[in-house]
């Protein structure tokens, strides 16, 4: 049995939400992914998305590692994302996906009034920042859930109580917190190209093209 000192650093939990039969192309994709020792592959599914990303969270900080990288069950990334996304230096920073619904755009938004306004005036590669972010390939330091106070994430599409323009998904919650409460930045990678099941990737001819270089 190897000595304390042998054992691999806790440095990053892959949390998969799974919500449908994925596909074989994307179960391919996982088995490609390249990730640093002391790494884990944990799968949240049978819960609603905010308490599945919440019990993600709490494992990072119960188990120790320094990262949280959230890959949702439908969306194939390159296979070195996390390596490319962490060498940023940044606390909070999603790869490049695309909406599967019109409007068929990225999913990073900056936050205007009266309701948010997608990003596209980027040249690929680009590391950019945004105000919203969805979380289907969302790379997120330790320090964030650190410094936030739980819940993390937090459904509040049906949230009467609300105006329209703050009710929201999960995801786009966490960006609102972890930004104007605690003044994290928020970036996307746009090198970090995804392929949403469904629709097709962020390099998609046609509906989207980012400006050329």
């Amino acid at each position: 049995m190897p000595g304390a000192w042998e054992l691999p650093r806790p440095e990053v939990l892959v949390a998969i939400l799974n919500a449908r039969p994925v596909t074989l192309k994307w179960a391919f994709s996982l088995r490609n992914i390249k990730l640093p020792p002391g790494h884990s592959i944990s799968c949240f599914s049978g819960m609603p998305f905010d308490h599945a990303r919440n019990e993600a969270c709490k494992m990072v900080l119960n188990h120790g590692y320094q990262w949280l990288f959230f890959l949702d069950d439908d969306v194939i990334i390159p296979p070195d994302s996390f390596f490319r996304m962490a060498s940023k230096g940044v606390d909070i920073i999603s790869g490049l996906y695309i909406r599967r619904n019109e409007p068929i755009l990225p999913v990073a938004l900056n936050d205007t009034n009266p309701k948010p306004t997608f990003i596209t005036d980027f040249r690929p590669g680009d590391v950019f920042e945004a105000d919203l972010v969805g979380a289907g390939c969302l790379l997120i330091h330790r320090r964030v859930l650190e410094r936030m106070k739980p819940p993390w994430f937090e459904w509040m599409v049906d949230r009467e109580d609300l105006p329209e323009n703050q009710r929201s998904s999960e995801d786009f919650a966490f960006c609102r917190k972890a930004k104007k409460e605690y003044g994290f930045k928020i970036y996307v990678d746009s090198s970090v190209q995804c392929h949403h099941v469904g629709y097709g990737r962020s390099d998609v001819t046609g509906a989207f093209r980012p400006l050329e270089s």
